[in-house]
């Protein structure tokens, strides 16, 4: 059951799995197939931006709601139901007919579904291998699950020649309705309740007053901003690469060098974490990373999409583990479930803005500004979190 002291390797597995399902396949898939949605349904890049929106917004609301419905379902049934409405969403937007007015609807209706579904699960996710990890190896544990992004990433990526042809956007549905029913039916259950048993409390109380102290404030922030930053590049990306006519050879090179540098973010992530002088700055380095990759993916020449999926990538899994394992070393046990939904929450209202407004740009001032919307927000949150690094030394443990 475990691959080193205190890290239970099926439960992790697990957790990257639905990381792989939630974040890799539905918002990055999405991207990737959004060129042939476009084409198919007619819809300009607004009217995309808001299906992906429509999908955060559930994630948002599910997140939410994560904490409550623990109360009274349980992780484990709560992690099953989760995956059950992501496994009936998925299923409704592969089924969705090409037609501009009804197609969009129930696209629309399988998106929100799948992120009402996704929020409730991933607070399961989190919790339960966060409970069943010893503390001195959840950072390495937070990182490990959302390498399951990079994977999915690289998977979009080797396969973007046929996800970009006409119709293949339903079956990259229709993949993560069959990973959803994995998830909902390899809850490892006995991994969890055992190491949790031995996994001490640690941290401290978290209250909803909390998140305007300088331990929470600055590190929430930080978060948003990289919701509306990861999303407005990840939303664009292929329109943008479409935009400009780019050769299939490109835009497949492009997806897999964007899951490779976030495998490489992943593994120098770890190795920071290792080293007490440099972990503190992993965080602010990872978001100044991504905005330069966001600002060089604008450019005009063929290569800046190369250059700026390496810059991008390379923060891509690293923030959001980083995050995880912040919330988790500032909060108690019990107060954990509270304490990241809450901070998920801020993701999700960067990731609700992101898309609306980088797809308002893009349609008034051209496809460069998404990417650039997407610098601005990670330029902000590289503020955020060197802020957040000072006051989190002068505060303490």
């Amino acid at each position: 059951m475990t691959a080193a002291a205190g890290l239970p390797l099926r439960l992790v597995v697990w957790g990257a799995l639905g990381i792989a399902l939630h974040v890799g396949l539905a918002r990055f898939a999405y991207g990737v197939v959004l060129p042939s949605l476009r084409s198919e349904l007619g819809l300009g890049y607004t009217a995309g931006g808001l299906l992906n929106a429509v999908h955060l917004a559930g994630y948002l609301a599910g997140t939410l709601l994560g904490p409550v419905i623990a109360r009274r379902l349980g992780m484990a049934r709560m992690a099953r139901a989760g995956h059950a409405l992501v496994l009936a969403g998925a299923l409704l937007c592969a089924l969705a007919p090409a037609q501009a007015e009804t197609g969009v609807m129930l696209l629309g209706i399988g998106r929100l579904a799948t992120g009402l579904g996704a929020g409730v699960a991933v607070i399961a996710i989190m919790v339960s291998v966060m409970a069943g990890v010893a503390e001195p190896a959840r950072a390495a544990a937070s990182v490990l699950m959302w390498t399951g992004m990079a994977a999915a990433i690289l998977g979009c990526g080797l396969g973007a020649a046929w996800l970009l042809q006409p119709g293949a956007w339903r079956w990259a549905f229709a993949a993560a309705a069959v990973l959803a029913l994995v998830m909902a039916l390899g809850f490892p259950a006995q991994d969890s309740a055992a190491a949790a048993a031995g996994a001490p409390a640690g941290g401290a109380g978290f209250k909803m007053a909390s998140v305007a102290t300088p331990r929470w404030a600055w590190l929430v922030s930080a978060y948003a901003c990289f919701g509306m930053g990861y999303i407005a590049y990840a939303t664009f990306a292929g329109t943008r690469l479409a935009a400009a006519r780019a050769p299939i050879g490109l835009v497949t090179t492009t997806w897999t060098t964007l899951g490779l540098a976030t495998l490489c973010g992943s593994a120098a992530t770890l190795w920071l974490l290792g080293r007490p002088a440099l972990r503190a700055w992993a965080l602010p380095l990872a978001m100044a990373l991504a905005s330069v990759g966001c600002a060089v993916a604008s450019l005009a020449f063929a290569s800046a999409a190369l250059a700026g999926a390496v810059g991008v990538g390379l923060g891509m899994a690293a923030i959001p583990a980083l995050v995880t394992a912040a919330a988790r070393a500032r909060s108690s046990a019990t107060d954990y479930a509270r304490a990241f939904s809450i901070a998920t929450a801020a993701l999700g209202l960067g990731q609700f803005a992101g898309p609306v407004l980088a797809g308002a740009l893009a349609d008034r001032f051209g496809s460069a500004a998404a990417p650039l919307f997407g610098a601005a927000a990670y330029g902000l949150g590289t503020l955020l979190a060197s802020i957040d690094q000072r006051a989190s030394r002068h505060a303490g443990p």
